[in-house]
């Protein structure tokens, strides 16, 4: 047994009143030895018996009436089989309204059915335990029960994707560092496949963890826009999702302009390409959608399309064989023209105009290099060689990884590291100068013969000389974001929601014990209501002992009306 509020107890302390009083109301009668009062004192003496029996009596039950009374106070928690209160109980209530939740599936939305289940755990609670709402953003929220019901009234479809097997892990080490008898973790998700397939929730013993099952016995068939990428004057749009039975039609928009549709074939990872209509030069903002499906928050994605004339590119001095043949190629595409406003090649004394520069060949003109690089303003130079390495870049996808066996060191302040060799700089931008750790050619690295050289050189001449920066993909809330420089905008971000929430196929009872553990149990709507609570279900004896308060004082009332 246990009570809600044992501190009442102290009041027993007050069963020893009547005690004290009987003790004190005693007195001892007048002894008479007078012949003619024997009769007297015999019926004295039968009567006497008689009160003390009553008096003992009135004590047990003045007794019990206020041990009853203080009982009841202390609101005594017992066992019972379903219904009534709990014990006090750690409870983390993790409510998934990442972007699959807003799949409205057989009419209802799924965020709703799981606000509803999270509401009902939340309300169960008393003021004994200690409750805590996880939603998709991962914070721990801590309040009071009306503050967090109202958390999860209020929650909406997010754009972040939560890490169910980190969440349930997190909320399992919190209860289970309670001092409370009870630790549960509610989870209520639709426990998407693609949100279970990696990761491993490390449960502590003694941990209660209870998931909602997904309704439903089949996978809601749904299709979302991955990505949707730019590049040669079309819009390369990727799906994802669960599979459909035939293709879905793809609609491209450049600003509220509908330039382009197509068909894309079922199946995940399947993609098609869009042509751009000819658009004046500048940055332009446009969005893939499909037709609107079970997921409404994957059916548009935003894309950035920055237009610009080809540069005007020429091959300086010491540019070298490969440097002349991407140049050609760009060329072919219409990627640039002929001309000087970019050069590639050695450092020459007295050039104008943006230089793409190599170190040279020859050790022993390293020196006059630099001094050449001296003249121009530039703060960066040619030191030491550098040992070999793999390249790392995040500005220029095309060259990550290639192999560098011959490089010299970059040294300066300021501009732009844009590669690295074992975290030193091999590219850099220092105003209109961009520098190479290595030259270009083949026995220094194994990027000539890579297919990723002539983007390479693509995004050199069009983009790094310029100092315009990559559009780059994030996840968030679908919007660009444009980065500006001054006057002019150098970038852009495209930020959209994770593609694998596309995909509403629910887990297997074997992904789940995978990723949660075998203790863990999923439970239809009426068995999660059951058994929450389950293990520590008490009931409020309070009421019974305070009808047996009322008898108590009933019959106290009634002996001591016959004593009198």
């Amino acid at each position: 047994m246990s009570f809600l509020h044992p501190l009442a107890l102290l009041g027993l302390a007050a069963a020893a009143i009547p005690a004290l009083l009987h003790l004190l109301q005693r007195r001892t009668p007048p002894q008479l030895d007078f012949p003619p009062l024997r009769y007297l004192s015999e019926a004295e003496r039968q009567s006497a018996r008689r009160l003390k029996l009553r008096h003992l009596l009135l004590l047990l039950l003045r007794t019990a009436l206020i041990v009853v009374i203080v009982l009841a106070a202390a609101r005594p928690l017992v066992p019972v089989r379903g219904g009534g209160e709990h014990e006090p109980t750690a409870l983390v209530v993790i409510l998934d309204n990442s972007p699959s939740s807003g799949a409205v599936i057989d009419g209802r939305s799924v965020l709703d059915r799981l606000r509803v289940a999270a509401r009902a755990s939340i309300a169960r609670t008393s003021a004994a335990d200690r409750v805590w709402l996880v939603l998709a953003d991962g914070v721990v929220r801590g309040g009071s029960r009306e503050a967090l019901l109202a958390g999860a009234d209020s929650a909406t479809p997010d754009w972040r994707r939560l890490d169910l097997a980190l969440a349930i892990e997190r909320a399992a080490r919190l209860v289970h560092a309670e001092p409370l008898p009870g630790r549960e973790v509610h989870v209520l998700s639709d426990l998407q496949r693609t949100a279970l397939a990696a990761g491993h929730a490390d449960v502590p013993r003694g941990v209660s963890v209870l998931a909602l099952a997904p309704a439903g016995g089949r996978a809601a068939a749904n299709r979302g826009v991955a990505s949707a990428t730019v590049a040669e004057g079309a819009v390369v749009v990727t799906i994802a999702g669960s599979d459909g039975d035939a293709p879905a039609p793809v609609t491209v928009r450049l600003g509220t302009r509908d330039v382009g549709r197509a068909l894309v074939a079922s199946g995940e990872g399947a993609a098609v390409s869009v042509t751009l209509p000819q658009e004046r030069t500048g940055w332009w903002v446009g969005e893939a959608a499909l037709e609107p499906d079970e997921l409404r928050a994957d059916d548009r994605r935003p894309f950035v399309w920055r237009v610009a004339p080809p540069a005007r590119v020429g091959a300086g001095p010491g540019a070298g064989p490969f440097v002349g043949t991407a140049l050609s190629v760009l060329r072919d595409a219409r990627r640039i023209v002929e001309g000087r406003d970019v050069v590639v090649g050695d450092v020459s004394a007295g050039s104008s105009g943006r230089w793409i520069v190599q170190p040279p060949a020859d050790p022993a003109l390293v020196g006059q290099a630099n001094r050449a690089l001296a003249a121009r303003g530039a703060s960066w130079r040619w030191a030491t060689a550098g040992t070999p390495g793999p390249l790392a870049s995040r500005d220029i996808e095309a060259i990550a990884g290639a192999q560098v066996t011959r490089r010299y060191r970059l040294e300066g302040t300021g501009g732009d590291v844009l590669a690295t060799v074992n975290a030193e700089p091999w590219l850099v931008r220092d105003g209109d100068i961009v520098l190479l750790g290595s030259r270009l050619d083949t026995a220094w690295t194994a990027l000539p013969s890579a297919p990723g050289f002539v983007p390479f050189i693509d995004a050199l001449v069009n983009r790094v000389v310029a100092g315009a920066a990559a559009v780059v993909t994030a996840e968030g809330a679908p919007r660009v974001e444009f980065r500006v420089r001054g006057a002019d905008t150098v970038g852009a971000t495209v930020y959209g929601l994770d593609a694998r929430e596309s995909d509403l196929t629910p887990a297997t009872p074997e992904v789940v014990a995978a990723a949660l553990g075998p203790t863990v149990q999923v439970l239809s709507d009426a068995a999660f209501a059951a058994q929450r609570f389950a293990g520590t279900r008490r009931a409020d004896a309070s009421a019974m002992l305070l009808a047996l308060a009322l008898l108590l004082a009933a019959t106290e009332l009634g002996v001591a009306t016959l004593t009198r």
